[in-house]
């Protein structure tokens, strides 16, 4: 019962590595062992290619997230190509579009190369049109942000069961795979601290929580013993982890599938009589 507890733990956590030296630390490796289905690369250039290909050394089929180009701005196929180059195959800051149709675009582009698209951050409030494209066109996660929302009491999106549950999945009919924004801002620590928010936003519905990169070994032993608490407390159900771990099992299995090259658009026949004589 506690080992099948500490793997779905793991199949829902992703952390964060600066990737400087391309080397993953070993409390990383343990987690990849028991079930952590990948990481988050921060770093940009050579240094983010060395660490996706340390993390596929040691998982073939790794989820390797990241921020995407350091050049914002550039179009779905773009992004694409860069991802692919530094290993990644989950864009991490897909932002909303501003224009109509602007995200579906880029959603459909990205992913037609094999990159999931995380569309974010989702905070419940203001606009809901780009994430109601998101979700039409398949978009495969969802970050939930740590915005407040007014009418749950203040709490962070990522936290509030009303915004991930209510609105996101009910409202917006969304099926996939919800993030959490990283739980290292002060706002959080400061508030419920890391393990504390861990629990809570599985809790509320999301599925994978991001640790920033300043957490370490000794977070995640936190972050065990708090859900091993809830758990047994009947705060956070066992069902609720499982079914977590199987949307994120169902994310990495797609991220990892080879696909075909999209083939450039065709070029449009000459009409007739105007070829070259």
């Amino acid at each position: 019962m506690l080992r099948r507890l500490t793997a779905l733990v793991d199949s829902c956590l992703l952390p964060t590595v600066r990737g400087r030296h391309g080397r993953l630390p070993e409390w990383i490796l343990r987690g990849l062992d028991n079930g952590t289905p990948g990481v988050a690369v921060d770093t940009q250039g050579p240094a983010a290619r060395a660490t996706a290909d340390a993390l596929r050394a040691a998982l073939p089929d790794a989820l390797t997230g990241h921020p995407g180009p350091a050049r914002q701005g550039a179009g779905g196929d773009a992004a694409a190509a860069g991802l692919v180059a530094a290993g990644a195959n989950l864009h991490l800051a897909v932002r909303p579009g501003l224009r109509a149709d602007e995200t579906r675009v880029f959603v459909t582009d990205l992913q037609t190369h094999g990159v999931a698209a995380a569309l974010g951050p989702f905070t419940a409030a203001g606009s809901l049109r780009p994430f109601a494209e998101g979700a039409a066109a398949g978009v495969r996660a969802i970050t939930a942000g740590r915005t407040p929302v007014p009418d749950d009491g203040q709490l962070p999106a990522m936290l509030s069961a009303r915004a991930v549950t209510g609105v996101l999945r009910g409202e917006l009919g969304y099926g996939g795979v919800v993030l959490s924004d990283t739980l290292d801002a002060p706002t959080i620590v400061d508030g419920w601290g890391v393990p504390g928010a861990a629990v809570l936003a599985w809790i509320a519905g999301v599925d994978l929580v991001r640790l920033g990169p300043s957490s370490g070994a000794g977070v995640r032993d936190a972050i065990h013993a708090a859900a091993a608490r809830a758990v047994a407390d009947g705060d956070l159900p066992q069902s609720r982890l499982e079914e977590a771990a199987e949307r994120v099992a169902r994310l990495r299995r797609w991220a990892s599938e080879p696909r075909m090259p999209r083939m450039p658009a065709a070029e449009p026949a000459p009409a007739a009589g105007t070829g070259a004589g």
